[in-house]
């Protein structure tokens, strides 16, 4: 198989991991734990806009492999 055509198959499936990571974050409040960096507590929704920014960022690099050089 082509580069091209690799990485875009590992992102498509980058991107679902995390659509269906969010999907059950959204819906299960009680998901994740707390943990912290320094006096920084990374909670539940903090997780949650972790995952969300990690599907944007795979959603657009899956746009940007379409854009020719």
């Amino acid at each position: 198989m082509k580069t091209k055509t690799v990485l875009r198959t590992i992102s498509i499936l980058m991107f679902v991991v995390a659509v269906i990571y969010l999907s059950y974050a959204l819906t299960h409040p009680e998901f994740g734990e707390v943990f912290y960096i320094g006096n920084f507590a990374v909670g539940p929704a903090l997780w949650r806009l972790f995952y969300l920014i990690y599907a944007v960022i795979t959603a657009g690099l899956f746009a940007m492999s379409y854009i020719k050089k």
